[in-house]
C-alpha cells in the first residue's frame, strides 16, 4: 500500500505574497518518496494553485525539483529551514 501524504494543511498563507492552497510534510520520509507523493498531489491540484513541500534528506533536494520540471509546473523557491529540512513552493500549471 504506498502513502500517498504525511500531512496536509490546506489553505496556509506563507511569508511570501502567494497563498498556498496545500502544505504536504514529507519530513521523515526515505527515497524516492517525497519526489512521488509530491508528484501524486500535484496530480490532484488545479492550475494556479501553490503547494508547499517540506522536507528532509538529500534525494528531496533533486527528486523534487526534477519531478516538478518533469510534469511542467514551476518551482517558485526553495528554502532551507531548521535541521535540514527545505521548503519547496510549487505552482500548478
Amino acid at each position: 500500500m504506498t502513502k500517498e501524504k504525511k500531512e496536509e494543511i490546506p489553505g496556509q498563507e506563507n511569508n511570501e505574497t502567494t497563498k498556498v492552497a496545500v502544505v504536504l510534510d514529507l519530513r521523515g520520509e526515505a527515497c524516492p518518496y517525497p519526489a512521488m507523493y509530491t508528484g501524486a498531489r500535484l496530480e490532484r491540484m488545479i492550475p494556479g494553485e501553490v503547494l508547499e513541500v517540506l522536507a528532509d534528506g538529500m534525494c528531496a533536494i533533486e527528486g523534487i525539483p526534477a519531478a516538478v520540471s518533469q510534469s511542467g509546473h514551476t518551482l517558485l523557491g526553495v528554502e532551507k529551514l531548521e535541521s535540514g529540512v527545505y521548503r519547496f513552493r510549487i505552482e500548478v500549471s
